[in-house]
């Protein structure tokens, strides 16, 4: 196999799973882009019913980076432009420029150019270009333009085929003189024939056209995106691996290849008067050097006093910092002494630090406020525990404590020790509790929570790296690492924030009819390969046509969101069920799996605003779902049996029949 092509396939593959960690692709954000079904080698279908081609690899990897998914649908090529128009696609993947084009579409940055060429046999010294091949036999396509280049230049002897495989063919077997055609399918001909060594392009190329997406006027957005993404994959280098996978290396014409030569020529002599200049500069700069060193070492004793007196504004700026954080803080080192406990976890749990620092867990009463077989896991076995809740008794009253343990790692990722961040959530609970019955998306006291229990975990990695600063302060790889990850944790933050302005701010809401059987069904679509990947199955919706009344996006974000939740519970092989029932009153549709279920205390708790199992989840996805099913005038009811299914009913009001 070509290693070009592994190349192409391991790139593809690490932008891909960068992708998918990195950035959650939203349903809305499928873009559907149609393409000639036989076209090759640029598009088409092959014998094995794959969509295949340059244009085809180009899109995958253009929607690789910018992190988007794309559906590719290859139809006619009549039907592509038709589709287009009325918006049933949102691009065509390959389209020549012209004028009349200019005026029906919105183009994207050039990234292909095609032209016609002359071919010959590779011993042929004769025929030098289009303007010497007067006299001679020379092989076209039929319906090709080079028929109408070739009759400009007069007394050539024309012969027509079929296709540019044949012209070859009878080029090698010289009958004929020459092939004028496609540059780029002459390219992959040649280069699927394996005749590189047999063939060459001779002269300049002629009638250039040049290639883009097409999208529909005014999608600027859309466009700006893909010229990005297509300025990145040429400046990595992906776009010219796929060229060449399709292509082949450009042959050049022979005067081309003798500058190429002499140029290579000119860098070796410039390279080598280089490697000269610099050995004799190398020689300078060592004596220099040395005189440097000589004269550095009579600092060095002061850069060392510099350097303690940078080490104790260290420790002041850090203990500043502990001390201004909101939360409660304490570190221990791996034996389970206790190293710093800031100002916030003196008032909090109403103690002295001082009475603390130097002693090991199980000599003071850090029991009262943490589960100490939590804290030795953590030390010991590198466990962290999230959100830990704990009653303590202040003041004579009853307060509640939540608490995150976490493993401190130095940069060889060696245990180092533990930290612990508390907070006190006695009136968040209470208040909690007090604004439960009258409304839950509106509950201050758990978005109060859920922001807080969000915030600690960006807070708690920025002390770590606080905590190691003193030691690793003059460690460059150190600095280099605190300078990158702190933003990626303040970039966390606010994330959060962008996430609960989303959920709080008003919703343009957009009344229209809509047949829901076939929305649901498209939006099956959307998770086609990712079910069929996991082993999951489905089934589409085959009763009759029910039209429903409501915001058609608001209401497909609902049905996305429930089914993303039911392919993340069965995780790897399993079943989904639909089903769409209607009576007089209601149109109920059900989405039942049988993944790992909800336990029983969750299920009340599954709409709430920060409420989330998942790992990298924010907890306000079903939460929007349940006010776009407020709006739409929806009810939701789940069920389920933990380990074993979970069931949700969508019961829609309105509808017409």
């Amino acid at each position: 196999m070509n290693y070009r092509y592994l190349l192409i396939f391991f790139i593809l593959v690490v932008m891909l799973f960068a992708s998918s960690n990195s950035y959650c692709t939203k349903p809305e954000d499928v873009i559907i882009i149609g393409g000639e079904k036989n076209y090759p080698p640029f598009e088409y279908i092959d014998e094995e019913g794959e969509f295949r081609g340059f244009n085809v690899d180009l899109m995958k990897a253009l929607a690789l980076q910018i992190g988007i998914d794309i559906k590719l649908v290859p139809m006619d090529w009549v039907d592509a432009h038709i589709s287009l128009q009325n918006g049933e696609i949102d691009a065509i993947q390959g389209m020549n420029y012209n004028d009349a084009r200019f005026t029906m579409y919105d183009f994207s940055e050039e990234y292909l150019k095609n032209s016609l060429v002359c071919f010959v046999r590779k011993d042929d010294t004769e025929v030098l270009g289009l303007n010497s091949l007067t006299g001679k036999r020379a092989a076209v396509q039929r319906s090709d333009f080079a028929a109408y280049a070739l009759a400009d230049q007069g007394e050539i002897e024309v012969v027509f085929f079929s296709n540019l495989d044949d012209a070859f063919e009878k080029l090698i077997e010289n009958e004929v003189d020459a092939v004028v055609g496609n540059k780029l399918t002459g390219l992959y001909i040649i280069q699927k024939k394996k005749i590189e060594d047999q063939l060459k392009i001779v002269g300049n190329d002629i009638s250039f056209t040049s290639y883009g997406m097409a999208f529909k006027k005014g999608n600027t957005l859309l466009i700006n995106e893909f010229n990005t993404a297509l300025e990145s994959l040429k400046k990595n280098g992906i776009y010219y691996n796929i060229y060449e996978k399709w292509f082949g290396k450009e042959i050049l014409p022979a005067w081309k290849q003798q500058l190429k030569v002499f140029y290579t020529l000119l860098v070796i002599i410039i390279a080598v008067i280089l490697l000269n200049l610099l050995f004799i500069r190398m020689n300078n700069i060592l004596k220099m050097e040395v005189e440097k060193r000589t004269i550095d070492l009579k600092y060095v004793n002061l850069e060392l006093k510099r350097n303690q007196r940078i080490i104790k504004e260290s420790d002041r700026y850090k203990e500043q910092i502990l001390n201004g954080i909101g939360n409660g803080l304490i570190t221990f080192d791996k034996n389970g002494y206790i190293i710093t406990v800031n100002k916030s976890c003196e008032n909090l749990l109403n103690i002295n630090g001082r009475d603390y620092a130097g002693r090991k867990y199980d000599e003071t009463d850090l029991g009262s406020f943490v589960n100490i077989h939590q804290l030795e896991e953590c030390l010991l076995e590198e466990k962290q525990f999230i959100l830990q809740e704990k009653k303590y008794i202040k003041d004579g009253k009853e307060n509640i404590l939540s608490y995150i343990l976490k493993p401190l790692f130095d940069l060889n990722n060696h245990n180092i020790g533990a930290v612990v961040t508390i907070n006190d959530i006695t009136e968040i609970t209470s208040l909690r509790k007090r604004l439960a019955e009258s409304d839950k998306m509106n509950s201050l006291g758990k978005l109060i929570s859920g922001i807080s229990h969000e915030i600690r975990n960006p807070l708690t990695s920025i002390k770590t790296y606080i905590d190691l600063l003193p030691k690793k302060y003059d460690n460059t790889e150190f600095r280099d690492k605190i300078t990158k990850e702190l933003p990626n944790e303040i970039e966390r933050l606010n994330e959060l924030l962008t996430d609960l302005i989303n959920y709080s701010k008003p919703k343009k809401f957009k009344i229209e009819k809509f047949d829901l059987r076939l929305l649901v069904n498209q939006t099956l679509d959307i998770f086609r390969s990712q079910m069929d990947k996991q082993e999951i199955k489905v089934n589409y919706l085959e009763e009759q046509k029910i039209q429903i009344v409501g915001d058609k996006q608001q209401i497909k974000q609902i049905i996305v969101n429930v089914l993303k939740n039911s392919i993340d519970a069965i995780m790897v092989s399993g079943e989904i069920v639909l089903e769409l029932k209607k009576d007089n009153d209601h149109v109920v549709l059900s989405i039942i799996d049988d993944g790992i279920g909800i336990e029983e205390e969750d299920i009340d708790r599954i709409f709430d605003p920060f409420y989330t199992n998942k790992d990298n989840g924010t907890g306000l996805g079903l939460a929007l779902c349940y006010q776009y099913a407020r709006d739409n005038d929806i009810d939701i009811q789940v069920t389920s049996s933990p380990g074993e299914w979970t069931k949700v009913e969508l019961i829609f009001n309105m509808f017409t029949g």
